[in-house]
């Protein structure tokens, strides 16, 4: 069922109007804007740890929970429904699912679990630099990949 779906989407983005397809792009190039937005907040992280333990402690409210969770779906969203015209469909549409997923799980530990989420922050940011430091790599890669495969075709010249 769903490389039938898939599929479907490819061939409508292939035959789409230029309307349509203008869509798809401004999609995409905010899937790549995003992509590339983890990716620097990584870098960021590893040049200095200690603004990622500023920023960690600024999150351990409710409503941080909660706002970064949106933030999670969205982008969860976003890449589900770009990937199929992204480098890696597959990949990128199961990457989307995940994302969303854990934007779920955000918000929902912002509503019954914040004490627990705070204890395991405070147990990160005790950690020292190399911890965050170490954090931060799989962060790059993903912002890398969303990248990647959400980087917009060169144009011939």
């Amino acid at each position: 069922m769903w490389r039938n779906w898939g599929a479907a989407q490819e061939a409508d983005i292939s035959i789409a109007p230029t309307a349509k397809r203008r869509e798809w792009r401004a999609v995409k190039t905010l899937a790549f804007s995003m992509g590339l937005c983890i990716l620097a907040f990584g870098v960021v992280g590893i040049i200095a740890p200690s603004g990622l333990v500023w920023v960690a402690q600024q999150a351990v409210t409710s409503g941080a929970f909660y706002v970064i969770g949106a933030v999670r779906a969205a982008l969860g969203l976003v890449l589900i429904s770009v990937a199929s015209a992204s480098r890696a469909p597959m990949a990128l549409r199961v990457l989307g699912w995940v994302i969303l997923v854990v934007g779920i799980t955000t918000v929902l530990m912002g509503l019954l679990a914040i004490e627990q989420a705070g204890s395991i922050l405070k147990w990160w940011m005790q950690q020292g630099s190399g911890i965050a430091r170490l954090t931060c790599l799989p962060v790059m890669a993903l912002g890398g990949f969303v990248a990647w495969a959400c980087a917009p075709d060169r144009r011939k010249a």
